[in-house]
């Protein structure tokens, strides 16, 4: 498989966000029409994203890249996100990225929710 330029862009966000580095996990995506939709939030806006991810990422032990697809300025993978409560728990992702003119437009992640849907209920 070839990595294209649009791998590279969210391989290089995806070890941006493993790092914590969030400033730098920034930089790659768009300033303008970003939008990021998983099975317990949907967020329009690079900045109210990497806000939102921050706050919960410290919980973050690892991620683990087991499978990559790309067509043209689609990138999708498939993780286990290694987090860290009392345990160490590994969550199956998807992740399926569009880039365009070389920035993340959109983010959609796919895994089974009901754990973390547990943890943040009132």
């Amino acid at each position: 498989m070839t990595v294209t330029r649009a791998g590279q862009v969210v391989h290089a966000y995806l070890n941006a966000l493993a790092e914590r580095d969030f400033d730098r996990a920034r930089t790659y995506l768009a300033d303008a029409g970003f939008r990021y939709r998983s099975p317990v939030s949907a967020i329009d806006g690079a900045d109210a994203y990497m806000q939102d991810i921050s706050r919960v990422w410290p919980i973050l032990e690892g991620i683990e890249r087991r499978k990559t697809f790309i067509s043209d300025n689609e990138v999708c993978d498939i993780l286990n996100i290694k987090t860290r409560m009392s345990d160490l728990r590994i969550t199956p992702l998807v992740h399926w990225a569009t880039v365009e003119s070389g920035k993340i437009i959109t983010v959609e992640v796919f895994y089974d929710a009901r754990e973390y849907a547990a943890m943040f209920a009132s």
